[in-house]
């Protein structure tokens, strides 16, 4: 394992990224955790996993890059946003960008141009760095304005298959809907602008990170060998 000092936040709080595995491999993974400063359990487990895995050989065809939290400002503020109260799930440079909230709910701010933030820059560096095979964002369904289910969200049929493998190993369901419009997000972003295989993972909001991580390990086994 390798500790990647990723950039700063707002607030100038180093994000660090944990690497595993062969970096020249064609199956590379990214995973992302803490988007929203409100959903803990999503940096937790990520924090679980690497605990678990940091001492152990790791697949040499694979590599991982794992971001537990992209967004320490809004987890140390209780935020959904970051220190700039910029909704980081709104803030991707895709073709679905507004420059107004679509609720009208500031919870969901989109920043003031695409890509405005230094944690969102961040994603889409590495994007630029490496081609990676798949990506997978980590959240909770934690609720501000629109509710939802724990869930494997999808966008675009190329994701569809890991989508799938996702769900029968965490007995999550796989929706290519999430119910609600989400312009300017990492996964229309990936998935419908750029065509990557992406995932959005949606955990329950209401249970402990250990609880999570017990139940749903083989989250990170199978995101990142299939």
């Amino acid at each position: 394992m390798k500790e990647l000092s990723l950039g700063k936040s707002v607030k100038g709080i180093e994000i660090k990224g944990y690497s595993f595995g062969n970096e020249n491999a064609f199956n590379k993974t990214l995973i992302i955790g803490a988007i929203h400063g409100v959903e803990p359990q999503s940096k937790e487990v990520c924090d679980m996993y690497i605990e678990e895995v940091k001492d152990k050989l790791f697949p040499e065809d694979c590599y991982l890059l794992l971001i537990p939290c992209i967004n320490p400002d809004g987890l140390s503020l209780k935020t959904r946003g970051n220190a700039n109260g910029v909704d980081l799930n709104r803030n991707f440079p895709s073709s679905t960008w507004k420059s107004v909230p679509v609720s009208g709910n500031n919870s969901y701010h989109p920043g003031r141009e695409p890509a405005s933030e230094p944690e969102t820059k961040i994603i889409v560096n590495l994007l630029k760095k490496y081609n990676f095979k798949k990506i997978i964002a980590i959240h909770t369904n934690h609720t501000i304005q629109f509710p939802n289910v724990p869930m494997i969200n999808y966008d675009g049929e190329q994701s569809r298959e890991l989508a799938e493998k996702l769900s029968n190993a965490t007995g999550l369901l796989a929706h290519a809907d999430v119910g609600y419009p989400t312009p300017g997000s990492l996964g229309v972003w990936l998935g419908k602008d750029l065509k990557k295989i992406s995932t959005t993972v949606e955990l329950d909001d209401k249970k402990t990170s250990e609880e999570l991580y017990k139940k749903h390990v083989r989250l990170f086994e199978v995101g990142v060998i299939c």
